[in-house]
């Protein structure tokens, strides 16, 4: 997915998407032992969402993400941390050079994710833990039926959109394992998308990768259109909305 897809709405993506997902990077934090002087890499980190998470724990912050605009937004959540524009494949640092790295919802994007986490492997010191999550399976997710609705839309465009790449039980410890990682363990989180209306809820959408893939390939109305009718079975009747969604995250440890 072409890192300008994400830049489109950066500030939707910022105030209106990243924060739902509070609970999981919270809880891969926690179970990290993230507090003060970990020295923390956080792999596309976006807007910085969870980057700040981490520095209100005290963690020194490194972020990582190919889209300048949110990359933008990362540097005003935290101003003391180091936000550096690149992709997950090569990853631009020394070796050895931090106690930890996270990943949320990234590693199904990677060009290759084998060689991705490879390259997290080597930045890690030995003894470092690495925290990665996504989505789990689609049909456990509500969300979904959002992403299904784009999925016409998207399909008519260049690029391809695969959220749920790593979604299967397993998956993400799989892969961890293969490159050598140890003590691999999982866990789930359940959470839910809110917003106080339709408009934010699609907009929210509209500003994601998949969203700006929509747009491309069948025009925004239609894409906001799409979005409105998916929407309605998660309309409460005061207007607002929520999605229940799961996601999946996977901690391991670069051998001593």
């Amino acid at each position: 997915m072409a890192a300008e897809q994400w830049g489109r709405r950066p500030r939707d993506w910022a105030e209106l998407a990243e924060p739902s997902n509070e609970p999981l990077f919270a809880r891969v934090f926690s179970e990290l032992g993230v507090g003060e002087g970990t020295r923390l890499l956080d792999i596309a980190c976006g807007s910085g969402y969870a980057a700040r998470l981490a520095a209100d724990l005290g963690a020194a912050i490194t972020g990582l993400d190919s889209t300048p605009e949110l990359l933008e937004i990362a540097a005003e959540r935290v101003p003391l941390g180091r936000f550096v524009l690149g992709g997950m494949d090569t990853l631009p640092f020394e070796e050895t050079s931090f106690d930890v790295v996270s990943a949320f919802s990234a590693l199904q994007f990677a060009h290759d994710p084998a060689v991705a986490v490879r390259r997290a492997f080597a930045v890690l010191r030995p003894g470092g833990q690495i925290g990665v999550a996504g989505f789990a399976e689609p049909e456990r997710n509500e969300s979904t039926a959002l992403h299904v609705a784009l999925e016409p839309l998207r399909r008519a465009g260049a690029h391809r959109h695969l959220p749920y790449a790593l979604s299967a039980p397993g998956g993400f410890e799989e892969l961890l394992s293969a490159t050598g990682f140890v003590d691999c363990r999982g866990g789930e989180v359940a959470l839910s998308w809110s917003h106080p209306d339709v408009d934010s809820a699609v907009r929210a959408v509209l500003a994601s990768g998949g969203g700006a893939m929509a747009i491309e390939g069948g025009g925004e109305a239609a894409a906001r259109s799409a979005l409105e009718q998916a929407v309605q079975p998660f309309v409460a009747t005061d207007g607002s909305v929520a999605m229940r969604n799961v996601f999946r995250y996977a901690i391991a440890r670069r051998p001593d």
